[in-house]
């Protein structure tokens, strides 16, 4: 009798199911960074419940930062429409970010499933969950946001913090002195 292979089961005894949702999950993480800035661990540790849903669009997230502060992050519409159709069952209690099981995703997995879909994806640049908070800030800057609103979306305890982001919209501001 010859035996029957499984397509739907990978080696590591994953089915498709559990793959396209690990793969799910890890797309809206790296994406609310790309959007809102967070650090790996504020996104990590997000509940249902500190996303403000509205009509089923997500508009912001209610983050416990450094020094456990808080702060209100406001979401981009297209990729808040995305995110909140994808929260739109989760149990508002329940950890956005758990794996299947219910046990937290480490950062160290995040980083490593980064690493994963920029090798598969043929990109061989080092880009890591802090590089995209670094993409967001630099968005915000070019698209002409100031420093202190920059500074209060990071949770950045000084100005001096953001200033970091200022050589990399050299480009943007020059242009701007050209205008006078």
């Amino acid at each position: 009798m010859m035996a029957t292979i499984r397509f739907d089961w990978d080696i590591f005894g994953n089915n498709k199911t559990k793959m396209t949702e690990t793969r799910r999950r890890y797309e809206m993480l790296f994406g609310l960074l790309l959007n809102s800035g967070l650090r790996i661990s504020e996104a990590l540790g997000l509940k249902a419940s500190d996303v403000r849903l509205v009509e089923g669009t997500a508009k912001s997230v209610r983050v416990i930062g450094k020094g456990n502060k808080e702060r209100l992050v406001p979401l981009p519409g297209a990729f808040g429409a995305v995110f909140g159709f994808w929260l739109k069952d989760r149990n508002r209690g329940e950890a956005i970010f758990a794996k299947t099981d219910g046990q937290p995703v480490s950062a160290q997995a995040a980083r490593a499933y980064l690493r994963g879909m920029l090798k598969k994806a043929g990109i061989d640049k080092k880009i890591s969950p802090h590089k995209l908070r670094h993409t967001y800030a630099t968005n915000l800057l070019n698209a002409g946001a100031e420093l202190v609103d920059i500074k209060a979306l990071l949770g950045h305890e000084s100005i001096a913090t953001t200033q970091i982001y200022t050589n990399v919209g050299q480009e943007r501001m020059e242009k701007v002195v050209a205008r006078l």
